[in-house]
């Protein structure tokens, strides 16, 4: 039997007992082993598993994320506690019985439970030693060999995302990722295999790029951490670019293999719980309209903290669970009870999300090391071109520079200094046959590419401006552009002659801002100024409106022009959309980003006959091919359609 057979059958056997949750997307929570921060690392899993799991299926949760402690399970070297093994054949046993699958985490710091801290370790570092990674290999062989009949283990994982930020190096983390891979498939061959870290997170905080040592992995993971929040969208949570954060980064992780979007939960303790609701639901539905394969949620209980702290730092906050320290559900709790019921009702196997026509483009620059800036801006550009993309309603992706883009029609360039040769030339093939660019410039000399695609004369860099000038010049070359003069301060602005291009937009001056060039079948449009990074740069959740305007109004229209706009249309820029289509009827989501209510108007190429909520309830007649959405703050409505 196939994974997705399998699914669907236990979908349906859970159906059967009341307890109806898609196990084609799963909805997870971490499961940690210590309670009470002052208790001992002897009282692993020592709380009332049946009670906890029994309260997790009550909230159609079905997937539950265990860690192993190695510290107890060989107390001394080669010396196994089977009573700490049958204690974590006890944790599997009650998972099953409550129909839950179970990831076990064989590495992890959680900073309470000291799980890696063996005492004969003698402070070797257990990433990098031999003699620790040859005990690491036995550890994990053992406890796979042990479990692998167990049919409520869903997957290993090697590792969380605290223990593999101690690597110092992208040769250290494949060579420990490879050697436990291969431990773990010399027992088990069919089980996927985990790694607890987003590449992108990861290289932004220690700097070791984990795209190379995750490429075998058969599960992809995507998080956001404190850090990261606090360099790209340290902000309100409830709207703007935070609620865009989970997404954007979901993205940069998705690949060949499917992507759970994990650790979603907040980061803080400066929001009500109210606003930890609304965030939570924002990032679950972000994930299941962008691709995401499964869901883990952060922690199921608060921990229990000393008078001393409110928390214990970060990026493990401990009050952060979906119920306290009492097992009191929270607010939150209700979200993830709500989206679990949405889940299950949607059949991914009649449904499928439409396939994105346009992306923006990672440069490689990205990765470079200080002293280059680029490695600091450039992700913080691409979130805002991601939103400017969300924000005209297209099927948009991310795709890191050196990626194949013969898939798609549209490409986005924000901000961007550099790009390699082979990259121009890409590019240039990639007009040619008929795709279209909007690329903005970022900076520096340019290459002289940009004159033969783009159609510009690069006549120097003007440096800062204070001002964002615009002008219309050819009205509707580019869609509804308006003139505005606003203030936000432009790091630089390119003075070019218009070559062979058409100017359809100039500053105060009546120098060139936004120029349109067709080379071959396709079309390149060139933006003089970094706009996307100097909206991140300044205040994103201030950006002036004009400015959002003019971005969200050039993607859509060269987009659309190119055959990768809207499926569907939409009036409200601060609604995100997404499209299941299906033989007999299409499932769509519309998510509020914006933390006031609002209403969206849906228009379709076809006559909508009918439409109701995902989750039961009497079909409302439409007959029009446009209708209206009410959008309570951070609301996700799900609906289905049928056609006239």
């Amino acid at each position: 039997m196939s994974a997705p057979e399998e699914a669907a059958t236990q979908t349906e056997a859970t159906a059967k007992s009341g307890r109806l949750r898609n196990l084609l997307f799963p909805v997870g929570v971490d499961y940690y082993p210590i309670d009470e921060e002052r208790a001992s690392f002897g009282e692993w899993y020592r709380g009332d598993l049946d009670a906890d799991f029994a309260a997790i299926a009550k909230a159609r949760i079905s997937l539950v994320r265990v860690f192993v402690s190695w510290k107890l399970l060989e107390p001394q070297v080669g010396q196994y506690d089977t009573g700490v093994e049958d204690h974590l054949g006890d944790v599997l046993a009650s998972a099953r019985t409550h129909d839950i699958k179970v990831i076990v985490t064989f590495f992890a710091d959680d900073l309470v439970a000291e799980l890696n801290d063996v005492p004969w370790g003698r402070k070797r570092d257990p990433r990098s030693d031999d003699y620790m990674i040859q005990r690491e290999m036995s550890l994990v062989q053992r406890v796979v060999n042990h479990f692998r009949a167990e049919a409520a283990i869903w997957a290993w994982q090697l590792g969380n995302e605290a223990f593999f930020n101690g690597f110092s190096s992208e040769e250290a983390l494949q060579k420990w990722v490879g050697t436990l891979r291969e431990a773990i498939r010399e027992v088990d061959p069919a089980r996927a295999i985990l790694l607890g870290m987003s590449p992108e997170t990861l290289v932004r905080e220690s700097g070791v790029d984990a795209r190379a040592a995750v490429g075998d992995s058969e599960y992809g993971v995507s998080q956001v951490t404190a850090p990261y929040r606090a360099y790209a969208a340290e902000g309100p949570l409830t709207y703007g670019p935070a609620t865009y954060l989970d997404s954007f980064l979901l993205r940069t992780a998705l690949g060949d293999a499917p992507v759970l979007a994990d650790g979603i939960g907040i980061h803080a303790l400066d929001c009500s719980a109210s606003e930890e609701a609304a965030y939570v639901r924002t990032a679950l539905y972000s994930a299941l309209m962008n691709r995401a394969s499964g869901v883990v949620l952060r922690r199921w209980r608060d921990l229990r903290v000393e008078k001393r702290e409110p928390y214990f730092r970060d990026p493990f906050e401990v009050l952060v669970g979906l119920t306290d320290t009492s097992g009191m559900a929270k607010p939150v709790l209700a979200e993830v009870r709500k989206f679990a019921r949405v889940v299950a009702r949607l059949d991914l196997r009649a449904n499928s999300l439409v396939p994105e026509r346009a992306a923006v483009v990672i440069p490689a620059e990205r990765y470079e090391p200080l002293p280059s800036l680029a490695g600091l801006y450039a992700p913080r550009a691409c979130l805002q071109s991601y939103t400017a993309a969300k924000e005209a309603h297209l099927p948009v992706t991310l795709v890191h520079e050196g990626e194949g883009i013969g898939g798609y029609t549209t490409l986005f360039i924000p901000s961007v200094a550099k790009l390699s040769h082979s990259t121009w030339v890409s590019l240039a093939s990639f007009v040619q046959s008929g795709g279209s660019v909007v690329l903005s410039y970022g900076g520096g000399d340019v290459d002289p590419a940009l004159r033969e695609i783009f159609g510009v004369e690069f006549l120097g860099d003007h440096g800062v401006r204070p001002v964002v000038s615009c002008r219309i010049a050819q009205p509707g070359l580019l869609g509804d552009l308006e003139p505005f003069d606003a203030q936000l301060d432009l790091p630089h602005y390119a003075l070019v002659g218009s070559g062979s291009s058409t100017v359809a937009a100039t500053d105060a001056t009546g120098s060139p801002l936004l120029t349109l060039n067709q080379y071959g079948q396709g079309w390149a449009v060139f933006l003089a100024t970094p706009l996307e990074r100097a909206i991140a740069q300044s205040d994103p959740w201030a950006a002036p409106g004009p400015v959002r305007a003019l971005l969200r109004t050039v993607y859509g229209s060269v987009a659309c022009a190119a055959g990768a706009g809207p499926v569907i249309g939409c009036d409200e820029p601060s609604a995100e959309i997404a499209v299941f289509t299906g033989a007999a009827e299409d499932v769509v989501f519309v998510l509020n980003h914006s933390a006031e209510q609002v209403t969206a108007t849906l228009t379709l190429e076809r006559v909508v006959a009918s439409v109701r909520d995902i989750r039961g309830g009497e079909a409302v007649e439409v007959g029009e091919r446009a209708f209206a959405v009410p959008l309570g703050a951070n609301e996700a409505v799900t609906l289905r359609l049928t056609y006239g």
